[in-house]
């Protein structure tokens, strides 16, 4: 076996049937994948078995065997537990399914480097002003490799690559710098005739789950509609509501994941602009102090 992909042969795919104890079990993702298109609800054993292209009694037999195992407590695989089992009467059950295909999910080997993220040659030299960090680079994995190695090698090489390579200093007439600490494209604000400018206060007003504006790199987004749909929960949207959430951001994602909420955008962050026009107004304050009256006159002191 040579464990090279063949292009060519049939793409086997199987069938993910969970019952409707399974899926509460499983909260926020079936609701999740639901929402993509990827888990179908089903009412019922028959509209499942018109889903699966299966004859009804295919389906009930496999459905029972399952059963009948669970209360043997292990089936001809050597599966041993048996959570979010069917209802008793699978013609009122509610079903979620969804097709699983193979998919090309990490590469396993590549370019050697060294500890610099130098990329070295066949003769075990390095070759010079070639640098390499994350999968394209390879390693010893065995036959499987450890969950987040494809994120630590990007994260960490990639900064050691970041901090050795002698970049030139970029020109600031070609980069917009954003008042949330990061650069974003000021060309690309501009063209989507979303250039409103968006302070502190009115951003702070948007700080409830049902109405979630966040400022990320300069840039205010509405993200109450995309909360639900975030991997990782929504939680970590709605904690941030009404925040510049930039730090946050930064720490976990880069910058070209924010090509996809184009049509999120609401305009730019002005936190600036609104710190300047507090400076004035205390300006203003403190020389209102520094005034004598005559004959109701305000004469300053200079």
């Amino acid at each position: 076996m040579t464990k090279t992909w063949d292009a060519s042969a049939e793409i086997p795919t199987f069938a993910l049937i969970l019952s409707s104890a399974a899926a509460a079990d499983a909260g926020k993702h079936v609701d999740l994948y639901s929402h993509k298109g990827l888990l179908k609800r089903f009412e019922g054993v028959e509209a499942l078995a018109e889903w699966a292209g299966q004859p009804l009694k295919t389906i009930m037999a496999t459905l029972e065997k399952y059963r009948a195992h669970s209360l043997e407590g292990k089936d001809e695989f050597g599966k041993a537990t048996f959570g979010g089992m069917f209802a008793d009467d699978l013609s009122k059950e509610i079903f979620y399914a969804g097709r699983v295909t193979p998919v090309l999910h990490y590469c396993m080997g590549g370019i050697k480097i060294n500890t610099h993220g130098e990329v070295i040659d066949s003769e075990d030299r390095v070759i010079p002003g070639l640098r390499a960090a994350g999968e394209v680079t390879g390693g010893v994995h065995g036959n499987n490799r450890l969950a987040g190695n494809s994120l630590l090698e990007c994260t960490v090489f990639g900064s050691l690559v970041g901090r050795e390579l002698p970049l030139l200093e970029r020109s600031i007439g070609s980069t917009a710098f954003s008042s949330g600490g990061g650069i974003g494209d000021s060309s690309k604000m501009l063209s989507s005739g979303k250039e409103r400018k968006v302070t502190l206060t009115e951003l702070a007003e948007h700080n409830a789950e049902d109405d979630c504006w966040i400022s990320i790199h300069g840039t205010v987004y509405d993200l109450t509609d995309f909360a639900e749909e975030h991997p990782a929960g929504a939680e970590s949207i709605h904690k941030l509501c009404g925040m510049n959430g930039t730090e946050a951001f930064q720490a976990v994602h880069n910058m070209g994941l924010l090509e996809d909420f184009d049509d999120e955008t609401v305009g730019v962050f002005a936190v600036e602009e609104e710190a300047g026009n507090n400076e004035d107004e205390e300006e203003e304050e403190e020389c209102s102090k520094c005034q004598v009256h005559i004959d109701d006159t305000a004469i300053p002191f200079l």
